[in-house]
């Protein structure tokens, strides 16, 4: 029984510390800009029992890592990731991507907004 709530105490204090607020840090405002510190987490759990000699032994470890990998920086509409690597990854190209497909989409918004309004007015004139 030993084992098994040492093993729960220790699922449980790793839950705590790997939440989703050490992955995506605490916003750091500046002037200009907001910065989102980004993490990455590593868990390493084992455990188990045994009876060598007729004797009971119960073990359990685990581990966990916390590695900053980048950051999010949002200016006004742009928002960037930087990468504390330089290796480029997908979800930071789609990151980068963000704000262009957003002003494309706002702008077609408004090009179609503005068309209706226009034939709004043909409609009324005629």
């Amino acid at each position: 029984m030993a084992l098994e709530t040492t093993l729960k105490t220790l699922l449980e204090e790793l839950r705590q510390i790997s939440r989703t607020e050490t992955v995506i840090g605490k916003e750091i405002k500046t002037a200009e800009s907001v910065i989102i510190p980004v993490s990455q987490i590593k868990i390493g759990i084992a455990g188990g029992s045994a009876k060598p000699g007729g004797r009971d032994s119960e073990g359990v470890g685990g581990g966990l890592s916390v590695t900053p990998i980048a950051f999010i920086v949002v200016t006004g509409s742009r928002v960037q990731l930087m990468p504390m690597n330089e290796k480029s990854t997908p979800i930071s190209k789609i990151i980068e991507l963000v704000p262009d497909v957003l002003e494309k989409i706002m702008g077609a918004k408004s090009e179609d907004s503005e068309k209706k309004k226009d034939n709004g007015k043909a409609e009324t004139a005629a």
